[in-house]
């Protein structure tokens, strides 16, 4: 039974109208393919009733598989809804990883509650995640993996694998086997192709390959995803600081890492506060908080505009024509400094380009910006020659004035939006903050310092 989102969310919605809730009792519903699809269906309906309704009809062990696909804020509040007894229920059903992110949600006044009930072997497995920082590399392990010595030989390795998996003790991730020496430091790895191929006397330690990727426990999830793209690896082993091997990383888990990251930087480039939740889940005075503290902040660059507008109204006073052509010319200014901000900042995010790359950059997009400044020059010549003459009605001399000031705008957005966001991973600040409304608004302002000094220049105001 393969089930698609829009239909399971229609199914819920619809027998939460009728309450019968038939669909949930097919023994496949709940196959493990099916799992983020229910998630991801719950994550989309808006009314919690709803949501609170179907979960209700749902077995604790369902709950948690389904639980680990959702987002933290809806985490919370199905945590409020349910018993002390099954919570402890539901984290014996997880891994290790899965319940200390359900125990760090956890109310306050539950949390120490739980913790006592909990197995005191399972609690120190699930304290040793909470140990480490929110976004480090420990925080992702698994220690579903196999790991084995350098002495042991391909046909007990082999052997090792059959009986655990008579035993239903298989580990879930078997691309890799890790090698460790006594003191559970990783020395190797070796694939399970490589091992499959070998003689069965060879032992570990002859086939298996020293040269090791591997990530420190506090390493940022972010440099972990990078490593695993750069080497095009499926799983990435974790040291500790003293190279011992507490986990694994596989690529699943890193994925969800990476669209956490795109999501962010795409808000970040509209100007919006990041958030984690489903947008149904939001309401709208908590969407406008996201968006207010940007808005507000960019109103008051805007005012920059004014100030120089003001400024020069002496020169505009005296060719009021100029004011024609102000929202073209920094429109087309904000719009190409935005185009090389998203430029570099791909380059960045791809570590095609690093802070260290400045005045390559500079060069670069100067160049960029000079040809770019050629093509939008032929067509401002185009334009203010026949809608500025024949529909505007302005004087000859302002033709060179907006054609000069529009070519002299490009190059400079250009630049700007390159540097920026150079300039801001060099302050360890999110480049993506360098957004295209950020942009614009600064390119506005200084964009019309140029139009008007070059309109004082020639126009000899």
């Amino acid at each position: 039974m393969l089930i698609n989102v829009e239909e399971l969310k229609e199914a819920i919605i619809k027998a939460y109208e009728t309450g019968n809730y038939d669909f949930v009792d097919d023994p496949h519903f709940f196959d493990e393919i099916n799992i983020p699809i229910i998630a991801k269906a719950v994550s989309s309906i808006e009314d919690w009733n709803i949501i609170k309704s179907f979960l209700t009809k749902l077995p604790i062990e369902k709950i948690s598989l389904i639980i680990t696909e959702l987002d933290d804020s809806l985490v919370e509040k199905i945590l409020k809804e349910i018993d002390i007894k099954n919570i402890v229920q539901m984290i014996a059903e997880m891994d290790e990883e899965e319940a200390a992110e359900v125990v760090e949600q956890l109310p306050d006044e539950v949390k120490e509650e739980i913790i006592q009930k909990l197995d005191p072997k399972e609690y120190s497995e699930i304290a040793e995640y909470l140990k480490y920082p929110e976004n480090s590399a420990a925080r992702l392990t698994t220690k579903s993996f196999l790991k084995i010595y350098p002495y042991y030989t391909v046909g007990e390795t082999l052997e090792i694998i059959r009986r655990k998996a008579e035993i239903g003790d298989l580990p879930d991730f078997l691309n890799y086997i890790y090698i460790v020496n006594s003191d559970d430091k990783l020395v190797g790895v070796v694939s399970l192709k490589e091992l499959v191929i070998s003689k069965p006397y060879l032992q570990i330690k002859s086939i298996m390959t020293t040269k090791l990727v591997y990530c420190s426990a506090l390493d940022d999830k972010e440099e972990v995803a990078k490593l695993l793209r750069d080497y095009d690896l499926l799983a990435i082993p974790v040291v500790d600081k003293n190279q011992k091997l507490i986990g694994i990383i596989t690529h699943d888990d890193i994925i969800e890492v990476i669209f956490e990251e795109y999501s962010e930087d795409i808000l970040k480039s509209g100007a919006v506060e990041s958030f984690e939740e489903p947008y149904v889940q939001l309401t709208p005075f908590q969407l406008a908080f996201k968006r207010a503290t940007w808005l507000v902040f960019l109103f008051l660059a805007s005012s920059l505009t004014s100030n120089v507008i003001s400024s020069f109204s002496e020169t505009l006073e005296k060719y009021v024509q100029l004011s024609f052509f102000i929202p073209l010319l920094v429109g087309t200014g904000g719009n190409s400094g935005s185009q090389s901000s998203v430029t570099i900042l791909r380059s960045l995010a791809l570590n095609e380009l690093s802070e260290k790359d400045m005045f390559y950059i500079i060069k670069k997009e100067f160049k960029v910006g000079l040809f770019l400044s050629f093509q939008i020059g032929i067509v401002a010549v185009i334009y203010v020659l026949t809608m500025g003459i024949f529909v505007l009605k302005i004087r000859w001399e302002i033709v060179p004035v907006v054609v000069i000031s529009q070519m002299l705008i490009v190059v400079w957005a250009t630049l700007i939006g390159s540097i920026l966001p150079i300039i801001a991973k060099k302050l360890k600040i999110d480049p993506a903050v360098m957004s295209a409304p950020f942009i614009a608004t600064f390119v506005d302002a200084t964009g019309l310092i140029i139009y008007f000094t070059v309109a004082k220049l020639i126009l000899h105001i």
